[in-house]
């Protein structure tokens, strides 16, 4: 599996890209805006690294914590989401939410929670 991006939830969604892209040196790949959810998501993406942040704000933020942004998850990608899901249960580990379709159909995703609560994405990318 390949680490792919990390994941931020931030209540000022332009001081937060503002920060990104000025100061890391990071740009724009997607926006898009999920109505089910309330939610827009902003994926930047470091072009020296390949590294990805997403940045997640809600229209109506649950309180995150002392500071503006909080981290939300990890994300890595796989090329068979079922097989690894598999071999991760077989090792007594249990999964938040099974792989389930994008809304798209574009991907498949499963969410687990590592030792100390962090949630941790797994990605596949359907063709």
């Amino acid at each position: 599996m390949n680490f792919i991006h990390s994941a931020v939830k931030t209540t000022d969604l332009n001081k937060s890209i503002d920060f990104y892209v000025k100061a890391l040196g990071f740009e724009i790949r997607e926006k898009r805006y999920i109505e089910a959810h309330k939610t827009t998501l902003v994926f930047l993406k470091n072009i020296e690294s390949g590294f990805e942040i997403e940045l997640i704000a809600e229209d109506s933020p649950k309180q995150i914590g002392r500071c503006e942004n909080s981290f939300a998850h990890f994300a890595f990608q796989t090329g068979d989401i079922d097989k690894d899901t598999e071999k991760i249960k077989q090792k007594g580990i249990a999964f938040l939410r099974e792989p389930f379709y994008s809304m798209d159909k574009k991907m498949k995703i499963a969410f687990l929670n590592d030792p100390g609560g962090i949630v941790i994405e797994l990605i596949e990318y359907l063709k």
